[in-house]
């Protein structure tokens, strides 16, 4: 562990004992909050998330830089005529109109021997993963070209039966659902520079625009692999994933406690033992859990200390999901399962073109940014929901 990753862990575990602090003190008066208690509890719910954060931000590059010397070994010195930045100011000039940016990692050797990353599209992805982090823990598809997939999944496992001496061997064959189909639908970003900003070579346009896109594509992206509805669009696993546990009524869409064990238990154990096992929520949602008792009064949350730091609930990582809902009446508020059921599909690279016509006369060039994709959850049963009361 790194010192840095250390002072964070240590920063977030005493935030909440300090949050701990204050929930038995509003216990101890009845569950009476001030609003100096609310406000209080609210910084301290942010300092965590803040520090989970720069954990994240700080393994992150960790891995890049370890993906990176790894990839270093087997390259000698090389060169390339253009850069993706030279490309980027080539289409600010006018000498071409569009560039198509592939999803392979590219690695070239600077004069010292060290390597140097030069894909735009991973610097895209990179941006896009910090926004929706589900794009690191589903299991993503990249293909060349954007025609159809069909993905198998099984419904039932071969069996074992004893058989007796002499006796004939019933034929136990495996069960497989319906083919899934991955398509690809077309999502587009818009950003706009000045012609000096661009042409100036100091720019880092590269990060620039992949900071632009980036975000925009990791927020899209990321609530349509939640919310899409199917219809010209791709199909949110919300849509798709079986209720767990449905709330009680007249408590707004709350969760209680008892209600998150029981959709965390609603799951089969040999799915709830895989390194991608996680309850997503957004931050409402992850706050209201963090209040949450069992009958024994001990707290259903903990802060990470573990290997990749996640903050846990019933020892289940906890993966903030912004698009999901906050509790709400009939609202699907929480999910837990096996998120590598979840397969997102990337169709060819990612499409770059500009125009200097749209906004002539603020003379801007207007970049746009193309990627086709799509997502579906193909284990239904392998994510499970708790959907709030009807009232």
């Amino acid at each position: 562990m790194s010192e840095f990753i250390a002072r964070q862990v240590e920063a977030k575990q005493k935030a909440w004992h300090e949050a701990k602090a204050l929930l038995e003190s509003s216990a101890a008066r009845n569950n009476e909050w001030t609003g100096e208690d609310e406000a209080k509890f609210a910084e301290l719910n942010a300092e965590i998330d803040r520090r989970n954060t720069a954990i994240e931000l700080e393994q992150r590059e960790a891995k890049v830089v370890e993906q990176l010397q790894a990839s270093a070994i087997n390259f000698k010195d090389a060169s390339v005529s253009d850069n993706e930045g030279d490309i980027l100011r080539k289409m600010a000039a006018g000498e071409i109109r569009g560039y198509e940016f592939p999803m392979e990692k590219r690695i070239t050797g600077s004069s010292t021997g060290a390597p140097v990353p030069t894909s735009f599209y991973n610097e895209i992805v990179k941006v896009a993963r910090l926004v929706n982090p589900l794009l690191d823990y589903a299991t993503v598809i990249n293909t060349t070209s954007g025609e159809n997939i069909q993905v198998p999944s099984q419904s039932g496992f071969s069996t074992a039966a004893i058989v007796g001496q002499g006796s004939t061997a019933a034929v136990s064959e495996p069960t497989f659902n319906a083919l899934v189909t991955l398509s690809s639908y077309k999502a587009y970003a818009l950003a706009q520079l000045s012609r000096e900003l661009i042409l100036d070579s100091g720019v880092d346009i590269i990060g620039f625009l992949a900071e632009q896109f980036g975000n925009a594509f990791g927020n899209f992206i990321g609530d349509k692999v939640v919310n899409g509805t199917g219809t010209v669009e791709p199909t949110g696993f919300l849509t798709a994933a079986s209720t767990g546990v449905s709330g009680s009524t007249g408590v707004s869409g709350a969760f209680t406690a008892d209600n998150v064990i029981d959709l965390v238990y609603s799951l089969d154990g040999a799915l709830r033992s895989k390194p991608t096992f996680a309850l997503l929520a957004n931050s409402t949602s992850i706050a209201a859990l963090r209040k949450l008792k069992d009958g024994s009064g001990r707290y259903l949350f903990d802060v990470g200390v573990g290997q990749d730091k996640r903050d846990l609930v019933l020892g289940v990582p906890v993966i903030e999901t912004p698009a999901l809902p906050s509790p709400a009446v009939n609202a699907r508020s929480l999910a837990v399962g096996d998120l590598k059921s979840l397969y997102i599909r990337n169709a060819g690279g990612l499409q770059v073109d500009r125009s200097d016509d749209w906004a002539f006369n603020a003379d801007l060039s207007t970049w746009r940014a193309t990627w086709r994709f799509d997502s579906r959850l193909i284990q239904t049963n392998n994510i499970k929901v708790f959907r709030g009361g009807a009232s």
